[in-house]
């Protein structure tokens, strides 16, 4: 059950990374207001899912549950930011 909910997590974080990938613009433009809106719904939307995951499921180590999601979001954060500033780094280059 673990493995299936951390899978989620990690399809919710890989959202924000291909978007970045795709669309360059995003970045060109106030990076920082986009990036803490996606960092802040990104975030109460996993914060959300692991509080409804624990209580629908009535799991009593329910500490593990958070822990490993909030592992693999911290993960995927830096993993989006490292996207990020390699894309930004390159269009600044072009410019």
């Amino acid at each position: 059950m673990i493995f299936f909910f951390n899978l989620i997590i990690s399809a919710i974080c890989i959202v924000p990374i291909t978007i970045y990938l795709m669309s360059p613009k995003m970045l060109s433009k106030n990076h920082f207001r986009n990036h803490f809106i996606i960092f802040i719904s990104k975030l109460l939307f996993i914060s959300m899912f692991i509080y409804i995951f624990i209580y629908n499921f009535s799991i009593y180590n329910y500490e593990l549950f958070i822990i490993t999601g909030c592992f693999n979001f911290i993960v995927f954060h830096f993993i989006e930011g490292i996207v990020s500033q390699k894309k930004l780094i390159h269009n600044d280059i072009k410019k």
